[in-house]
């Protein structure tokens, strides 16, 4: 069981080698408001010594974002090369900058999914909450719960990760179904049958006639057919 859990972990760093197109998005629009600002100053006649210590400000902050983005980049790529330690020195050198934008956030996330995989599960944890306190995207907000019930399941609290599990299921999200799968499970091993099977009614409503169905059917059969205890 803990090996399929570890395997379905992986398949979030995996998703994660390659980000989300959410994030040249949110780069573009910040770059967007920041030049029309500078611009809006200017016709709005402000000083302009005003309007050279924004341009100056705006320029720091820039450069700040592009040394960040290169720290991005670079764990990346080294994640793709399978250098997990390369990648965390790269997401170590993101955290110590300041103006990060949305580089600093992701980072997190990716520096939770790092910790998490060597069997740093408290550290992961804390990583995990802090990219939630700031999720962009529900699609990223599920890729974290599913990593922090991962990691908070190894970590031996069941009972947190049950509720991760839980909050990443009520998710619309590519993970929904594992996230419902391993809130049936969880709830199961805690003895709360009712729970786990309302969990996999809901899970077989989703798959329909897919491929897991049947699976899922024989999990639930199994549980209505064992007796109250």
């Amino acid at each position: 069981m803990a090996t399929r859990e570890k395997l379905k972990h992986r398949d979030l760093v995996q998703d994660l080698k390659e980000p989300d197109t959410f994030f040249e998005t949110v780069t573009e629009a910040r770059d967007y408001f920041e030049e029309n600002r500078t611009k809006v100053l200017a016709i709005g006649g402000a000083v302009l010594a005003v309007a050279v210590l924004l341009i100056a400000a705006r320029g720091y902050y820039s450069a700040t974002r592009n040394a960040a983005a290169t720290d991005f980049a670079s764990a990346v790529a080294n994640l793709e090369f399978d250098s997990p330690t390369a990648a965390e020195g790269s997401l170590d050198s993101l955290a110590a900058r300041s103006n990060t934008g949305p580089y600093g956030s992701l980072g997190s996330l990716y520096k939770a999914n790092l910790s998490a995989e060597s069997g740093r599960y408290e550290e992961a944890i804390v990583q995990y909450e802090r990219f939630l306190g700031s999720a962009p995207t529900d699609y990223l907000k599920q890729v974290a719960l599913m990593g922090k019930g991962f990691a908070l399941e190894r970590a031996g609290r069941a009972p947190d990760a049950a509720g991760a599990y839980e909050q990443a299921a009520a998710l619309d999200g590519p993970y929904t179904k594992p996230a419902l799968s391993d809130r049936a499970r969880l709830a199961e091993k805690a003895g709360d049958k009712a729970k786990a099977i309302e969990t996999l009614k809901k899970l077989l409503e989703l798959e329909g006639s897919g491929a897991g169905s049947s699976a899922v059917e024989q999990r639930l059969q199994a549980l209505q057919s064992t007796p109250a205890s």
